[in-house]
């Protein structure tokens, strides 16, 4: 079949193109990106082409994707399925060819000759907390308002427009950062090869607890993005900045993350009312699917085991995944340069814009039919192909692993000179890792956030943090 036969050269590509780029950089953070990457662009095919092949019996391990079958379209293998697959094939060609380019003559790292960075935690905290409040006091109407109607607090929040939307989630970027990028920084600076304190112990017990306050409001929130994307960036730095990696405190790290992230997940699409009685299960909808291709399946579990699958099998998997599928199935047009058209629009402050040009991610939406009122994602490699078709698809790849490659190159020349620069060089490719989630269902129009979100809010907090540091400077750093 080919859509198989593409799936496993795609997958060939990726591990021995990983392999190599890791060998070639002596940087293993590589694999986690490139897995973000399959994840969210592989990963689904592997579950929904046998799941096609066998009449969609998924249901029965717990795959339960199907109601996207009828908010989005409907999911079949054929032509249009094996030339999408062959789509993200190309994608990754281009990103490799990208690092391959940049990667080729890296040459050895250069040793930095200049001790760890001193940081102060008193800027982390401050910064972070007045962040959490400030978010909590621009939401906190709308908030209100999805509990007097009974609503979802997630989807009304994340679907209401009010004044301070934009610096509200800013804000809750800042706050998430800011507590575990500084949790990192103590919990390795005694051994810190890129970041030091002065080693008093209060910073230790004070970013649970403030860790915990947060993961608490983001849970009424129903967010999750944030969390993740700071926890990837904070193990990062809590493994590299340790000289010999401290893996009991890693592995206490990423629980207090991962696990407000379920419990986020498992209530934040039920309404208040069920949440107060602790009815977790919320209110099902039971109508059987209208697609006659999926009439047979249940759409909730009925059996342990398709119970357990619900829970540890996304439906993220398939969302972005499918959307190449649907620009060919629907023969969305290609229209040249509309991302770059937004980004520049994008520059310009939206009180001196009214209306902003649409997004890749808008022309997918209304040229496949998407039903209104639903959030979905589009893969970063198709929206490619509707900024320039197949050739667009080649070049986002492209640009995609000469970024990666650029940052690469400066983590290893690990420049001695200009604090911005070098924590930049330090942090940058961890930054980008980090930001891959996000990267890769979206268009290039999140480029955008990747500047301000995925590099600048960081490298903002880790800069103030050492000027504080030398600022105050009333005992010396700790020898090294």
């Amino acid at each position: 079949m080919i859509a198989l036969l593409i799936l496993f050269l795609a997958t060939i590509l990726v591990f021995f193109g990983t392999r190599w780029a890791v060998r070639q950089a002596n940087d293993r953070t590589i694999w986690i990106g490139m897995g973000v990457l399959y994840i969210w662009t592989f990963l689904g095919a592997w579950f929904f082409i046998p799941d096609a092949l066998s009449g969609y019996q998924g249901f029965r391990i717990g795959l339960n994707y199907y109601y996207l079958m009828e908010k989005m379209f409907p999911f079949e293998l054929g032509g249009d399925y094996d030339l999408a697959l062959g789509g993200y094939l190309l994608f990754f060609l281009g990103l490799f060819a990208g690092l391959w380019w940049m990667l080729q003559k890296v040459g050895p790292p250069r040793m930095a000759t200049r001790p760890a960075i001193l940081v102060d935690h008193r800027a982390f905290l401050g910064i972070g907390i007045l962040a959490a409040v400030v978010s909590f006091l621009l939401v906190r109407p709308v908030i209100m308002e999805a509990i007097a109607g009974n609503s979802s607090i997630y989807q009304y929040t994340r679907h209401a427009e009010f004044s301070g939307a934009t610096l509200h989630a800013i804000c809750n970027e800042l706050a998430c950062l800011a507590i575990l990028i500084g949790w990192a920084v103590a919990l390795s600076s005694r051994q810190g090869d890129h970041f030091t304190d002065r080693g008093h112990s209060w910073p230790r017990v004070v970013y649970p607890l403030a860790l915990l306050v947060l993961s608490v409001y983001f849970m009424v929130l129903g967010n999750r993005h944030e969390l993740f994307m700071a926890a990837i960036l904070g193990s990062w730095l809590l493994l590299m900045n340790a000289k010999e990696p401290p893996w009991s405190r890693s592995v206490l790290y990423l629980l207090a993350v991962v696990i407000p992230l379920l419990f986020t997940g498992r209530f934040r699409d039920h309404r208040w009312n069920d949440l107060k009685v602790l009815e977790t299960e919320g209110v099902h909808e039971d109508e059987p699917f209208k697609l006659d291709l999926i009439a047979h399946v249940p759409r909730h579990a009925s059996t342990p085991l398709a119970r357990v699958g619900e829970r540890v099998l996304p439906n993220e998997m398939f969302a972005a995944h499918m959307s190449m599928y649907g620009v060919l199935r629907y023969h969305v047009p290609v229209d040249p340069g509309v991302s770059l058209r937004y980004l520049a629009s994008a520059m310009v402050p939206r009180i001196m814009v009214q209306e902003r040009p649409a997004t890749a991610y808008e022309r997918y939406a209304q040229g496949a039919h998407l039903q209104e009122g639903q959030g979905y994602t589009i893969h970063h490699a198709t929206a490619w192909y509707i900024n320039g078709g197949w050739p667009g698809v080649l070049v986002g790849g492209l640009v995609i692993g000469v970024v990666w490659g650029l940052l690469i190159r400066l983590h290893r020349r690990r420049p001695d000179h200009g604090l911005a620069l070098r924590i930049f060089a330090i942090l940058g490719t961890a930054c980008w890792t980090a930001f891959l989630p996000i990267l890769v269902r979206n268009g290039p129009e999140a480029f955008k956030g990747l500047v301000i979100e995925g590099l600048g809010i960081p490298l903002f907090l880790v800069l103030a943090a050492a000027l504080v540091a030398r600022w105050s400077g009333r005992i010396a750093p700790r020898s090294r």
